[in-house]
């Protein structure tokens, strides 16, 4: 029951943040935006230990998410040229553990079915539209973002394996989430070396949370099978 509540939060703390967002309310986006994490660590953790028991916990998953929450931190602090890099390391760590939880789940790879390249096309679209509009102007980050670029695509392929080895319920929340990440991920992209355009925060910041809480429900989901 306890798992409830802390997605309950989550979703408020979430919701607070893009109030503060989108009336650009620093005090608010500040206050709030370090909590909607740990309440959804919290909401995976008591989901599992009430439903399974604690030894089904990935801790894999834990630490993609504490990653996840590092790189939120280090991309709130002033100064953010200088925190950027570090924040990217964040959410790098992020992306590693989840490719990790992902392939370790998948078990039998050769049972890849072809018909789920079809998956890719979404993130390719993604990729097509947004990264030829700011690769050029990354300049002396262009190899971290490269690094990063390709971890996230990584941890794509790696949903897109497992929704075709296991075809759960559970791997497809995990693969809505990916993409999600991706296209968030582009978009905040472009708002720092294209600039800034309407709602795009808003709509960087909503797409990073859901994909963060679908991937966290899938995983949860895996647990309890």
């Amino acid at each position: 029951m306890i798992e409830y509540i802390f997605l309950i939060l989550f979703f408020i703390i979430v919701i607070i943040e893009l109030y503060g967002e989108s009336k650009d309310n620093t005090k608010i986006f500040y206050a709030s935006k370090p909590l909607a994490m740990p309440l959804l660590i919290l909401f995976y953790i008591f989901g599992v230990i009430n439903g399974v028991g604690v030894e089904r916990i990935d801790w894999l998953i834990v630490v993609a998410l504490i990653g996840g929450m590092t790189g939120d931190i280090l991309l709130m602090l002033k100064n953010q040229e200088k925190w950027f890099l570090f924040g990217m390391i964040g959410f790098l760590i992020n992306q590693i553990f989840y490719i990790i939880s992902f392939f370790i789940g998948v078990g039998d790879i050769t049972t890849f079915n072809i018909w789920a390249l079809f998956l890719f096309s979404p993130v390719i679209l993604i990729i097509a539209f947004t990264v030829p509009r700011f690769i050029k102007k990354t300049e002396d980050l262009k190899i971290p973002v490269l690094v990063y670029m390709g971890a996230i695509l990584l941890m794509h392929v790696a949903t897109v394996v497992r929704i075709a080895a296991i075809q759960e319920i559970s791997t497809i929340f995990i693969y809505f989430g990916s993409i999600l990440f991706v296209f968030s991920d582009s978009i905040l992209a472009m708002i720092k070396w294209e600039g800034e355009f309407k709602h795009g925060r808003l709509i960087n910041l909503t797409t990073y949370f859901l994909a963060q809480f679908y991937i966290t429900l899938g995983a949860l989901f895996m647990a309890l099978l």
